[in-house]
């Protein structure tokens, strides 16, 4: 049986601040989420019982902590449906993620003259990092249009790819718009010309089923904080 929101309320400590009064209404989730009691009660219970190094040292308590870091990873890799738990990374939260694609593939693969397509509805993560490569590295950054209905332009996007595209990043949820763009559809344009699909999941994992092996994108990023998680946790896979 569904909760009332107002039981739902008492999980979260925040919410029984008062503005002017009034119980405190938060509607920026979007922007990043308030936490659970439940979270802030585990991260307390990691700091007072298990904290040490993972994968640094062989004593109960580096081994034990190391084991409950990768069951993570594993309950990672089964929520997105990925292939294996290695392909889970573990980063600071989207925009790290964002980053170490295009420091670390980008730089390494692109050469001169080779272009990225990104669009017109990316949030500043999935755009300053490509910005700053391409400047660097004398790469070509394209923009997709937007319809009149907010749409990505997917005739637009054809039109944009071209044989020297190597990179195509787009945003799965717009955080502005809520438009939710047809990844699996884009992943198909994108890997008939061999370019690599970069999906900006901040938005998307939060608010709906991500099957990372049915949507068939190269890279995807997404972050903690949007999904009640702590500030300062994200994936790369």
């Amino acid at each position: 049986m569904m909760k009332k929101t107002s039981d739902l309320r008492k999980d979260f400590p925040l919410l029984e601040t008062k503005m002017n009064d009034q119980p405190l209404t938060y509607l920026d989730s979007a922007a990043t989420s308030q936490k659970p009691k439940q979270v802030i009660d585990e991260i307390a219970n990691y700091y007072n019982k298990y904290n040490s190094n993972i994968h640094r040292g062989v004593y109960n308590l580096a081994v034990e902590t190391t084991d409950k870091y990768e069951n993570v990873r594993h309950k990672v890799a089964k929520f997105i449906n990925a292939y294996r738990d290695e392909e889970v990374l573990f980063t600071k939260g989207t925009t790290q993620s964002l980053n170490w694609i295009a420091q670390g593939y980008v730089r390494y693969n692109l050469h001169e003259g080779d272009e990225i397509v990104t669009t017109y509805m990316e949030h500043h993560s999935n755009i300053v990092p490509w910005q700053v490569i391409a400047q660097e590295k004398n790469l070509k950054v394209k923009y997709v249009t937007l319809t009149e209905e907010g749409k990505l332009d997917l005739d637009d996007l054809k039109q944009k790819i071209t044989d020297k595209t190597k990179i195509v990043a787009v945003t799965h949820v717009s955080n502005v718009l809520g438009t939710i763009n047809p990844i699996k559809e884009i992943a198909a344009i994108v890997h008939q010309s061999n370019a690599i699909l970069v999906v900006d999941g901040a938005q998307s994992v939060p608010h709906l089923p991500v099957d990372i092996q049915d949507l068939e994108a190269d890279f995807y990023v997404f972050s903690g904080h949007k999904m009640l998680g702590p500030t300062g946790i994200g994936v790369l896979w």
